[in-house]
């Protein structure tokens, strides 16, 4: 069976105004046309649905029968026409994004935020994540994008380089490690009082992937789960955390101190995962182009150094 939505439409126009000439109006076209869409609705269906005299136009039994899923088939394909409009037009939609829990702080907040005022429709999803969780949401399609450290190229994914923060030393004023200025020696650094990060997380991954720094990320350290934990600690002098520039800001502004670790100098780089062959929906551009701008309006610091026109380096 080969139906229009033009024959339908017809049907419908003609039903309720119980008359061609005014439905012809109300859809703004001929009589004639829309009396021949009429007449192959019915040869297509098999039987008729109007009844038609000089006077009026009826609903057969049939015809009867047929209108109200004649009505929900309309009126449903127009809120999906409309949704979809509405979506390729930003005014509704939902992206999900795995990241960082430091770049979800200081710039994916800060662009939903932005985000919110321009297209208010739009639902966002922010998922604290690891490098492996946030690849694998990606794979998966759970998540439309992700920003995280990449350690080698993974299959399915696409990824282009957003910005690298290199890693200091955090410790509170009272720490010994307050008495130096400037940058500190990851050798001069006390492996015993050390606050690691579990290894799943990316940003202890990579010190114990270095083979300059693999000795002491082996030493007995006091180790916790998240970057919620390592404040308690921190700031009750109980020793010193490794963490890149971004991730400490927070720490930084609650009062703890950062100093640059050098010999070796290590950097973190984060970057724009998403899964190969897939276009990101209109919510997913429009809270990356929010992402953009937020990052540009990063306050300077020497520590973070932002990548201008990124490019596809894991492919």
């Amino acid at each position: 069976m080969n139906l229009t939505i033009k024959q339908l439409r017809a049907f419908a126009a003609v039903a309720r105004e119980a008359s061609f000439t005014r439905a012809a109006v109300k859809l703004h076209v001929t009589q004639s046309t829309l009396t021949a869409a009429i007449k192959a609705l019915e040869s297509e269906i098999g039987c008729r649905l109007l009844d038609r005299s000089t006077r009026e136009v009826a609903l057969t039994a049939q015809g009867e029968k047929f209108l109200p899923a004649t009505d929900r088939l309309l009126r449903e394909l127009s809120q999906s026409l409309q949704e979809l409009q509405d979506t390729a037009n930003r005014q509704r939609g939902f992206v999900v994004v795995a990241a960082a829990a430091s770049f979800i702080n200081y710039v994916l907040a800060p662009a939903v935020v932005q985000m919110a005022e321009i297209y208010p429709g739009i639902r966002v999803r922010l998922c604290d994540e690891t490098t492996a969780g946030a690849c694998r949401r990606v794979l998966a399609g759970e998540a439309d994008f992700a920003v995280t450290t990449l350690f080698q190229d993974v299959e399915g994914l696409e990824a282009s380089l957003v910005l690298t923060d290199a890693y200091g030393a955090v410790f509170s004023a009272d720490h010994c490690l307050n008495d130096s200025t400037g940058p500190i020696k990851w050798s001069a650094l006390d492996p015993n009082t050390v606050v690691k990060l579990d290894r799943a997380n990316g940003i202890q991954a990579l010190i114990e992937m270095n083979p300059k720094l693999m000795r002491s990320s082996l030493e007995p350290a006091y180790e916790v789960g998240s970057m919620s934990s390592l404040f308690p600690l921190l700031v009750r002098s109980l020793g010193y955390a490794t963490l890149p520039a971004m991730a400490a800001q927070p720490l930084i502004n609650a009062g703890l101190k950062f100093r640059p670790l050098q010999h070796p100098v290590l950097r973190r780089n984060l970057y724009f995962v998403t899964k190969h062959g897939r276009d990101l929906p209109p919510a997913g551009q429009a809270l990356r182009q929010a992402m953009n701008d937020a990052i540009r309006k990063l306050a300077p610091n020497e520590h973070i150094r932002l990548v201008q026109h990124p490019a596809n380096v894991f492919h």
